[in-house]
């Protein structure tokens, strides 16, 4: 499973949503709040067994930049 797949499917939990696309961001994904973001940053930590900083987690707005942050981690 790709980095990609894997953040799908985990977004899919979260936000309790059947699906969900690689263009989800704060913006355009009403579920995307402070709790659902924060428990996002939590699954993410344990699935890729990685500590993300208060900045990182901070800048995972969309998609995109989450998947950015977990490959330049995830080694």
């Amino acid at each position: 499973m790709t980095i990609e797949e894997k953040v799908l499917e985990i977004m899919r939990e979260v936000f309790d949503m059947d699906e969900i696309s690689t263009d989800a961001s704060q913006k355009n994904c009403e579920r995307w709040d402070s709790l659902h973001h924060l428990t996002l940053a939590s699954e993410l930590e344990d699935a890729f067994d990685i500590e993300l900083e208060p900045e990182e987690i901070a800048e995972m707005t969309d998609f995109s930049r989450v998947v950015a942050l977990l490959a330049a981690k995830v080694k």
